[in-house]
C-alpha cells in the first residue's frame, strides 16, 4: 500500500490517468491552432504536457508535428500509450523540465505552456528557455488562470498545496506587467478572457468515468479508495477556487526588434455602448 494523502495534483493525474485539459477544453485547443496559424509545417512544443490531451489534439487539428514535456513520469507513460494507440508517429513525449530544455535555440515555431507557469517558482529561468527555444516570429501560448474576485486564504492556501507552490501572480493585470516584463521583445497578438461554471453537480459523474479504466483495477482497493477520495478532494477544491477566478487565452509573438507600448486602445463598439447603459 501506497501512501498517496501526501501527492499533489500533478502526481495524481498520472497516477489516475486523468485527461487533463487547458481551461476551455478542446474549444481553446482549436482556437489556438487557428490564431497561431498551426499547419501540419509547424513544430510545436507543450510544456507540462500531463497525459497528452493538448499534444495529442494539436496534432489530430493540424498533423504539426508536437513534443510534449513533463516531469512526471506516468504522465508521460500514458501520453505514450495514447499516441501509440492511434499510431500518432508526429507526436512524441519525454521527461523534461521547462527550466533546463533539452533543445537547441529557436527550434519551435510554437511554445505551449498553458497554466504551467503557475506550477514553476522560478517563472523568469522558464519563460528565459521558453523564449529560447521558440523561433523568431513565433507564438508563446499562456491560458493562465488569475483571480478576478478576492479568495479566502484558506481556499488559496489549500490550493499551493494542491499544485506545490505558491501563487505569486494573482491578477490579469499581473500577468500582463509579467509578459511586458519578458527579455527580449514580444506582442501580445491574441487575448480572449473567460469565467469559469459552478460544476459541482458534475463532479460525481466525472469521477466515476476517471476510475473507470481498466488499468486501474490491478491497484490496492485501499489504494484505490485512498486516490478516489483525493481525486474529490482535489476537484471539489478546484471548483471552489474557480468561483474567485477566470482566464485568459495570450498568443504572444517573439519580435527581432522592441516597439513602444500601443497608446490609442478600442473596445468593441457593443462592449463600449453596454458600459455607457450599465
Amino acid at each position: 500500500m501506497n501512501d498517496y494523502n501526501k501527492i499533489n495534483y500533478s502526481e495524481y493525474v498520472g497516477l489516475v490517468k486523468e485527461t487533463n485539459r487547458p481551461s476551455g477544453g478542446i474549444k481553446t485547443v482549436q482556437n489556438v491552432c487557428v490564431n497561431a496559424f498551426i499547419d501540419e509545417t509547424k513544430k510545436v512544443l507543450e510544456i507540462g504536457c500531463n497525459t497528452g490531451f493538448t499534444s495529442l489534439n494539436i496534432s489530430r487539428l493540424t498533423n504539426a508535428t508536437v513534443i510534449g514535456i513533463d516531469l512526471v513520469d506516468k504522465s508521460i507513460e500514458e501520453a505514450k500509450k495514447r499516441a501509440k494507440s492511434e499510431n500518432m508517429n508526429k507526436v512524441d513525449f519525454f521527461k523534461a523540465s521547462a527550466t533546463e530544455l533539452p533543445f537547441k535555440e529557436e527550434s519551435f515555431d510554437v511554445v505551449w505552456l498553458s497554466n504551467v507557469l503557475s506550477f514553476i517558482e522560478d517563472k523568469p529561468k522558464a519563460l528565459k528557455e521558453c523564449l529560447r527555444v521558440l523561433k523568431k516570429n513565433g507564438f508563446l501560448v499562456l491560458v493562465p488562470i488569475y483571480y478576478i474576485k478576492n479568495p479566502p486564504k484558506e481556499v488559496v492556501n489549500k490550493i499551493e498545496e494542491a499544485i506545490g507552490t505558491k501563487i505569486n501572480i494573482r491578477s490579469k493585470n499581473e500577468w500582463i506587467n509579467f509578459i511586458r516584463g519578458f527579455p527580449v521583445s514580444t506582442e501580445i497578438i491574441h487575448n480572449e478572457d473567460y469565467v469559469y461554471e459552478n460544476v459541482s453537480n458534475n463532479i460525481e459523474e466525472f469521477l466515476e468515468d476517471v476510475f473507470k479504466k481498466e488499468d486501474l483495477e490491478i491497484l490496492d482497493k485501499e489504494d484505490l479508495e485512498t486516490l478516489k477520495e483525493k481525486g474529490n478532494y482535489f476537484m471539489r477544491l478546484f471548483n471552489e477556487n474557480l468561483k474567485y477566478a477566470g482566464y485568459s487565452i495570450f498568443i504572444i509573438q517573439k519580435r527581432g526588434f522592441k516597439e513602444e507600448i500601443e497608446l490609442f486602445l478600442t473596445i468593441e463598439n457593443e462592449t463600449r455602448e453596454n458600459k455607457i447603459r450599465g
